[in-house]
């Protein structure tokens, strides 16, 4: 029988037990009698010779292996009832612990959701991410995609790996329905086995759909299926056009599937593009994901992997030679979330903690007050293991309620959380409570437990006894004070460390807020655009396509100028080429790197640029004229130095060698508000996109947006552009339309969002170490009623005692301050690393933050010195 059932059996095995030691006392007092005793001294002489029955009764559980068991009940119900005793202690200490283990309970649910749990695909330890691998190392790094030849080589001869690959697309559906941008993929007919996607409806790709000249499939998703199909299972075998081509639907997802991170809509069969890229071994877009065969392992692939990679290099040296390929466990794409992510779980550990100290400081009160109590078990004979254990299981006790209140205001608070974080949370649709997050909890409750119930524990008396039972509870020792003075510095230190913080986090907002952006934000909407995919097919038709698309703009209402651009400042996507101010450029990987940008003449007055020197472009610098560029003065600096910029030369690489600098414009942060400064690449480079090479022209086609400066708010001026842009042939759309404001605020998104949370930890730091700094020199000025009554009667002021429990608080607040400044340098350094924008802990921030606290800790102080000073010297003189 296993301790459980002996748990649940107790009762039983008890009324078994005094059953047994009726028998036995029966039986012996029987055979006294027939021995001639007189019944009643028969009886006396079989329980002394039997033995007191609860002493029985111990040696009986201890034979049997439960005495550890009905201890612990037995504390279990000694606990509840001290707890039913003290109700608003009991309020408190759960209300503080449930604040806290709800607050982290909701930020590891999270971080399990994003970055703990696995890939929501069949065997996803089995899965692989390969990747080439360079012996050169640009300012990107030395870890490149696939081309689709390396991938077809690898795919071929690899034993140990079964490969798939994919890549993001995007284009326009026109029917069924109106003409609308979604994103796709393009995906190998290996991929959904691979990954173990059992479709919704229908079936996947084929090996022979998987081929140039195949006929068109398309798969589509759920969502597509919803909104295009209103979910019909005839949609199994219907057309869908997608980008100007028809396709025949073969297959539906699942609900909730992503490829990538993001959604698509729309899934098409890689071996089917027909794009010269596909055959070229430089161009390097191809995703390859993988799964161990049976046996193999990541090192045996690894190897086999690189034997591929140097057949491939010298059998084609010119595109493959220093390069190898790579194989690592396939982990989510979640971006730069998992350092924010860790940072926030580590600031609300700290509330954490200043709720334990809370909690420690009352439970040692609590002990303080209970000495006589404890003094005596030890008098009867209980060890310290025993009082101890009774300590630690009331705080196990709290610890566990608290952590199932915790829980409960997790489950409340975490989809508000992942609703306001900013932007998009990365597997937001994997967060939720799970059997993780409760062992979580589970763990942080009996960790918080153990925590703030050791100090009262190990403080419990088990010597010198007589001057304890002797004086009661009415003085404090040294010792005591000490922790309580330990607790409430700890306290102090944690807070000073969350207020500092929050405090770097607004300085830093107000700084940020304050930087020019370089361009006029005011009144301007962005939208990439979508050309017909029957003018994509013919290059001789896209200028004009794109002239037509901007005179229809400039005769909707309301619309000031209109301008294409190649990459939006402060929105994602950028193009880094390398240049040289000299025709003998530097090695490839060497260069000084540049962000180009195509754009039309009225750019400079859509986005409100200063032009520093020279001129912009205008509608003579086209194809056939001079190749002409503007540069900002960052460019400026870093290509010429202190030289004149304007009519300097240039060598870029975009087919028009050599260039010429005919302006130079102020510096705008592409890179958003924060996070411009610590950019790799910062100079910025302009170029007409009159002036595109023909061969480049439907690439940058694909990737051109629209800048709109308007008359009026740009939000009403969305679809009367977008009308104007569907054009007669109506597959022409606008998509990921912005204003200008909104992508500068959402730069600094981040930071807001951390500001917000730290301040809010900030607060309930501040509130506890102000609750726990009352509570402490409440519980000591109460000890120490009888001395202030002495000083009083030999002539000391209410002032004086005011003064006396002052000065004892600012000791406690000082300390606690100067330790929590070391660590807030600590963590300064640590938010400069994980948080765009910051800048280091100035004094400033200091100077502002730590007389809050001071303030605040203060005025929690003067309250118990305030009662104190009113003493009465003969009531207190009375109580000792």
């Amino acid at each position: 029988m296993n301790w459980w059932h002996r748990l649940l059996r107790r009762g039983q095995m008890e009324e078994q037990l005094n059953k047994e030691l009726r028998f036995h006392l029966e039986q012996h007092t029987a055979d006294l009698i027939a021995l001639g005793h007189d019944p009643g001294e028969a009886l006396r002489q079989a329980r002394l010779a039997l033995g007191g029955p609860e002493q029985v009764k111990e040696q009986c559980r201890d034979a049997r292996g439960t005495r550890w068991l009905d201890d612990l009940w037995q504390d279990f119900r000694y606990a509840l009832r001290t707890l039913r005793q003290k109700p608003g202690f009991a309020a408190v200490a759960l209300l503080t612990l449930a604040l806290g283990i709800g607050a982290t309970t909701v930020m590891f649910t999270v971080i399990n959701g994003v970055l703990l749990k696995p890939l929501s695909y069949a065997q996803p330890d089995r899965l692989v991410l390969l990747q080439e691998q360079t012996d050169w190392s640009t300012q990107w790094g030395d870890l490149w995609a696939f081309t689709y030849p390396n991938y077809l080589d690898c795919r071929r001869e690899s034993s140990s790996l079964d490969i798939a690959a994919w890549r993001f697309t995007g284009g326009t559906v026109t029917e069924p329905g109106e003409a609308d941008y979604v994103n796709g993929r393009q995906v190998s007919s290996e991929l959904l086995p691979l990954l173990g996607v059992s479709l919704a409806r229908g079936r996947g790709f084929r090996p022979e759909d998987d081929r140039l000249g195949a006929p068109p499939v398309v798969i589509i998703s759920y969502g597509l299926w919803q909104r295009r199909f209103a979910g019909s299972p005839e949609a199994i075998g219907r057309p869908l056009v997608f980008d100007g081509k028809p396709y025949t639907v073969a297959g539906v997802l699942p609900a909730g599937f992503r490829l990538g991170g993001d959604d698509a809509d729309v899934f098409t069969p890689l071996g089917q593009d027909t794009s010269p890229n596909m055959q070229n071994r430089e161009a390097h877009r191809i995703r390859v994901w993988a799964r161990l065969k049976p046996g193999a392992t990541l090192s045996a692939a690894q190897a086999e992997l690189a034997l591929v990679g140097r057949r491939l290099a010298e059998q084609y040296p010119k595109s493959n030679k220093g390069r190898t390929f790579i194989a690592q466990p396939l982990r989510p794409d979640v971006g730069d979330v998992g350092s924010t992510l860790w940072l926030l779980l580590g600031a609300v550990s700290l509330v954490l903690l200043i709720a334990c100290a809370n909690v420690a400081s009352l439970l040692l009160a609590r002990a303080v007050s209970r000495e006589r109590e404890l003094a005596m078990r030890v008098a009867l004979g209980a060890g310290r293991s025993r009082l101890v254990r009774q300590c630690l299981t009331e705080s196990a006790l709290l610890g566990l309620t608290g952590g199932v209140l915790g829980v409960l205001l997790a489950a409340i608070g975490v989809r508000p959380f992942v609703t306001f974080w900013p932007g998009s949370l990365p597997r937001a649709e994997e967060v939720w409570l799970d059997w993780r997050v409760l062992l979580f909890a589970l763990g942080a409750s009996l960790a918080s437990g153990l925590l703030f119930g050791l100090a009262p524990a190990l403080r419990a008396p088990v010597r010198n006894l007589e001057p304890i039972l002797r004086a009661g509870a009415r003085t404090v020792a040294g010792s005591s004070r000490r922790l309580h003075s330990g607790f409430v510095i700890s306290e102090i230190a944690l807070a000073v460390v969350l207020l500092v913080a929050a405090g770097m986090l607004g300085r830093t907002m107000l700084r940020l807020s304050l930087l020019d952006p370089g361009v006029n934000l005011r009144n301007v909407l962005t939208a990439r655009t979508a050309l017909s995919p029957a003018t994509l097919a013919n290059t001789g038709r896209i200028r004009t396509a794109w002239d037509d698309i901007l005179d229809r703009m400039r005769r909707v209402p309301g619309v000031e100028a209109v301008a294409m651009v190649d990459t939006v400042p402060m929105r994602e996507g950028n193009n880094p080429i390398g240049y040289a101010t000299t025709p003998a450029a530097p090695p490839a990987g060497k260069q000084p790197l540049v962000l180009a940008n195509s754009v039309t003449p009225e750019y400079l007055k859509v986005m409100g640029l200063r032009l520093l020197e020279g001129r912009f472009f205008d509608d003579q610098d086209r194809m056939g004229s001079q190749s002409v560029v503007v540069i900002d003065e960052v460019m400026a600096r870093q290509a010429f130095g202190g030289q004149e910029p304007v009519g300097k030369h240039l060598w870029i690489d975009l087919g028009m060698d050599p260039v010429t600098v005919v302006g130079v414009v102020g510096h705008v942060r592409y890179w958003g508000l924060a996070g411009d400064d610590q950019a790799r690449v910062r100079a910025q480079l302009y170029y007409p996109f009159a002036q595109v090479p023909d061969k480049y022209l439907r690439r940058w086609s694909e990737l051109m947006s629209v800048a709109v400066r308007t008359g009026i708010e740009p939000e009403n001026m969305i679809e009367p552009l977008r009308h104007a842009v569907r054009a007669v042939t109506n597959d022409q759309v606008l998509y990921e339309v912005n204003t200008l404001e909104k992508l500068a605020g959402d730069s600094l998104a981040r930071q807001r969002f951390l500001l917000l949370l730290f301040g809010i930890f900030a607060g309930l730091a501040l509130l506890l170490a102000s609750i726990g700094i009352y509570g402490v020199l409440a519980y000591l000025t109460s000890r120490r009623v009888p001395e202030f009554g002495v000083r009083m009667a030999l002539g000391a002021s209410a002032r004086d005692v005011v003064w006396l429990v002052l000065r004892q608080s600012l000791g406690m607040i000082f300390l606690g301050v100067g330790v929590g400044i070391s660590a807030a340098l600590a963590a300064g350094r640590v938010l400069r690393r994980l948080v765009e924008g910051m800048q280091a802990t100035g004094p400033s921030t200091f100077a502002i933050m730590i007389p809050v606290l001071v303030v605040a800790a203060l005025f929690a102080s003067f309250l118990p010195a305030r009662r104190a000073s009113r003493v009465e010297p003969m009531n207190a003189l009375r109580q000792e």
